[in-house]
């Protein structure tokens, strides 16, 4: 239990078991590596980035804009949100097995490249996007990456529009997520702390209400590992 704990000692508690699992990676250009995940006023529609907004949906899995994503997410609820903000978790194994089954005509499509918008967060002279496959298969193992925001935001970047074939696997894609028999529900409680493997987790929440006081908003502190054995 942590309630008998200073917040600052839950962060260091918090932070300690990240890494156990690895080493703590830098998460945007600030060089950060405990970011702060609060409602800015923010929308992924005009190009923010999804933890500073209140918006659901969009499930995902972190950093998909970077070559080498994450192989761990940590998330620590601080405080929860006055209304909604459930979090959401669901396999990269199980979507895959559902699109074989349902719609095989379309799983070639997830293995070819996408251009995912870095959200500004590059420097000079390098690439806004990162082009990389959503499904990939490798060392007997899959792994998964995506955002549908950042990969429509990338596409346009690059002026290279969406094949009718990509935009039908994308659509198909989301709605699947949204199906509650492989959707794991969750309401993450001040104090709670949960890891999920980054290759083949996405997580998402649903859209939040929150408390008009600046000391009550919801508010999680998240960590990116690399695995060392990776």
């Amino acid at each position: 239990c942590l309630k008998n704990f200073s917040i600052n000692e839950k962060k260091s508690i918090f932070i300690l078991i990240s890494k156990i699992l690895g080493e703590l990676l830098i998460q945007n250009i600030k060089q950060e590596k405990i970011v702060v995940i609060k409602n800015l006023g923010k929308s992924m529609k005009t190009g923010g980035r999804y933890h500073e907004t209140k918006e659901g949906g969009s499930h995902h899995t972190d950093s998909p804009q970077l070559k080498n994503v994450p192989d761990w997410l940590g998330l620590f609820c601080v405080h929860n949100a006055k209304k909604g903000g459930t979090n959401l978790f669901l396999s990269a194994y199980t979507i895959h097995n559902r699109i074989l089954k349902e719609r095989k005509d379309l799983l070639n499509s997830f293995y070819e490249n996408f251009h995912f918008d870095k959200r500004g967060e590059y420097k000079d002279g390098e690439s806004p996007t990162v082009f990389e496959q959503i499904f990939k298969y490798e060392d007997g193992k899959l792994g998964f990456r995506y955002l549908q925001d950042y990969i429509h935001s990338g596409h346009k970047i690059q002026n290279q529009p969406l094949s009718e074939s990509q935009k039908e696997a994308l659509t198909y894609l989301d709605n699947l997520m949204y199906e509650e028999d492989i959707t794991l529900r969750y309401d993450l409680k001040p104090d709670d702390m949960v890891f999920s493997d980054n290759h083949r987790i996405l997580h998402g929440r649903t859209t939040f209400e929150d408390y008009d006081d600046e000391k009550l908003k919801r508010l999680m502190l998240r960590t990116w590992v690399k695995d060392r054995m990776s």
